[in-house]
């Protein structure tokens, strides 16, 4: 499946009375492990990455390693910049590809 969003899924979620897990990733292996234990539950996955997760990829690159994911899997995936720092940093996530951001104003 393609990326989804997180209010599409969030969306469904309300409708249908079920939560939606959210896990932060680091790098392929985590993304797969992830993907495969929402296959096994048949549960969509917001898969998440972090200001401090970004200093060791670039965005497109986090990006480029979920979407291929995703493609294979058989549960909708979204990809969401957590505790995103600035504006900027939220902007450039959206401009990657990135379906969902939040930004930490604390």
């Amino acid at each position: 499946m393609p990326l989804t969003t997180s209010a599409n899924m969030l969306a469904n979620a309300r409708a249908d009375g079920y939560a939606v897990g959210a896990f932060n990733v680091e790098n392929m292996e985590m993304v797969k492990a992830v993907i495969a234990a929402a296959e096994e539950l048949s549960a969509p996955v917001m898969l998440q990455t972090t200001p401090s997760t970004i200093k060791y990829g670039t965005l497109e690159t986090y990006r480029a390693i979920i979407a291929a994911e995703a493609a294979k899997a058989s549960v909708p995936v979204c990809l969401h910049l957590d505790h995103g720092s600035s504006f900027g940093l939220a902007a450039r996530a959206i401009h990657a590809g990135y379906t969902s951001v939040m930004i930490d104003g604390s």
